[in-house]
């Protein structure tokens, strides 16, 4: 069971998850999509790959040169698979005070 992405939120008290996290309704099933996560200049870079690591499960060295590149370069794709997990990953990601998006892979 995945969440329901075109379904509006909570009484309306704010955006769909589907506009909170960038990914289109209609989406195809199937079809990759990334998580991008944005550069934050407020967050602590300790804060960014602690919440990496547990997000995704990466060691060290990758959630730090993922967070290096987001930081160098104002945005890094973090993961790539199916759409439903992507969305979860980017509303967890949220959670540690992080801006991510979905977004279909090229």
């Amino acid at each position: 069971m995945g969440i329901d992405t075109s379904a509006a939120s909570v009484a309306g008290a704010g955006p769909s998850v589907a506009e909170r996290t960038g990914v289109e309704a209609d989406a195809g099933v199937g079809v990759p999509y990334n998580v991008v996560l944005w550069n934050d200049p407020v967050t602590l870079m300790e804060v960014v790959v602690r919440a990496l690591k547990k997000v995704f499960g990466y060691g060290s060295e990758k959630a730090e040169l993922l967070m290096l590149t987001a930081h160098r370069e104002g945005k890094a794709v973090v993961w790539t698979g199916e759409r439903d997990r992507a969305v979860r990953h980017c509303l967890e990601l949220g959670t540690y005070g992080l801006q991510s998006t979905v977004a279909r892979a090229t």
